[in-house]
């Protein structure tokens, strides 16, 4: 199975364009080597630890929930473990993906998962995906031209359009990453380009549960202290943290429930739920929750992530399967939160 095929799936599965403009998403390591992908492994953080785990497994793709690669590479030193990380996955002829927030905002990823916990109903996104424009590039080109020649690895983008004109061709291409006003300037100085132009359009195909965050509403109102024992039981967790809200108490009955993985402060602010999940907020912004009189769950920042995995290796597994059976998928045992309670 080559490395192509299982890109193309993965960004089926989790649409890069659904992903936050400052991220860093889709392949960020693409071996020189085009070694058939026999085994893809998934983990949540890719540390030198789970990095020899991958090793030891004979994984030739990672899926890194968190991108390994965000801030630009000046050098590659071997004092550093991230570099480190990278050289050894080149050496190893393995390649590194990551969906991370593409996962936060697509229908039955994982936001949709955190909540699962809960039999809730009148599900929506906190910042629903209408709300999210991406850019689509208009151009009048001479004659047929390579895109991925002209904007390079770094630029991700995908044609939705190519159609003749007089004696031109149109295209039109939705730009996933990057800048549009960098694009257009990469494209113009191209001699083959007659025009460019750029407008913000809504993401496609977008459902109307695609988006940041969830908010739900329990079919049956329950206890704060019982949501917290299936926060736990899910997360297959012993210990959270939580802020209970002005005037309320553990057995203050819950209606409205809020999720956000990872690091929600900003997204959840001034949502109206009886209680917010996610993995990690600031005491300022724990005050101000609970002086709205919503309870706050933190479950620290990975573990509310970390068990979406098992669902999307198996959504992959499952799209893979029919044509490649001998594939392994692989998530791994070692990947943890840094913190833990004592």
């Amino acid at each position: 199975m080559d490395l192509c095929s299982v890109v193309k799936s993965l960004d089926t599965i989790v649409p890069k364009q659904l992903a936050e403009k400052w991220d860093n998403t889709g392949l960020l390591v693409e071996p020189l080597q085009k070694t058939p992908i026999s085994a893809v492994f998934f983990t949540n953080d890719l540390t030198e630890d789970v990095l020899e785990e991958a090793l030891s497994l004979k994984a030739n793709l990672i899926v890194s929930y968190h991108p390994p690669l965000f801030t630009a590479f000046k050098s590659l030193s071997c004092k550093n473990w991230k570099d480190r990380i990278v050289m050894k996955c080149i050496a190893n002829n393995i390649a590194i993906y990551s969906p991370h927030t593409a996962c936060d905002a697509v229908e039955g990823g994982v936001n949709d998962w955190l909540l699962k916990c809960f039999d809730v109903t009148c599900i929506l996104p906190i910042k629903p995906a209408h709300e999210v424009n991406s850019h689509v590039i208009e151009c009048f080109v001479k004659e047929d031209v390579n895109f991925n020649t002209i904007l390079g690895a770094n630029i991700d983008f995908t044609i939705l359009m190519r159609s003749s004109f007089e004696d031109s061709l149109c295209y039109k291409i939705l730009i996933n990453s990057a800048a549009p006003t960098t694009v257009c300037q990469m494209l113009l100085s191209n001699p083959s380009f007659l025009t460019v132009t750029s407008k913000e359009c809504a993401l496609p195909n977008a459902s109307k549960l695609t988006g940041m965050g969830r908010i739900g509403t329990m079919k049956e109102p329950l206890k704060l202290n019982e949501c917290i024992q299936l926060v736990k039981n899910h997360l297959k967790l012993k210990n959270l943290r939580f802020a209970l809200g002005v005037n309320c108490t553990l057995d203050t009955e819950i209606s409205t429930v809020a999720v956000c993985a990872g690091s929600g402060a900003s997204l959840l602010k001034g949502v109206p739920a009886d209680l917010c999940i996610t993995g990690e907020m600031s005491h300022h912004d724990l005050l101000d929750a609970i002086h709205k009189k919503t309870s706050v769950i933190l479950c620290e920042h990975s573990n509310s992530e970390r068990g979406y995995l098992v669902n999307l290796a198996n959504e992959l597994q499952h799209k893979l399967h029919s044509v490649h059976p001998d594939c392994k998928f692989i998530v791994s045992k070692i990947d943890k939160d840094p913190v833990s309670i004592v």
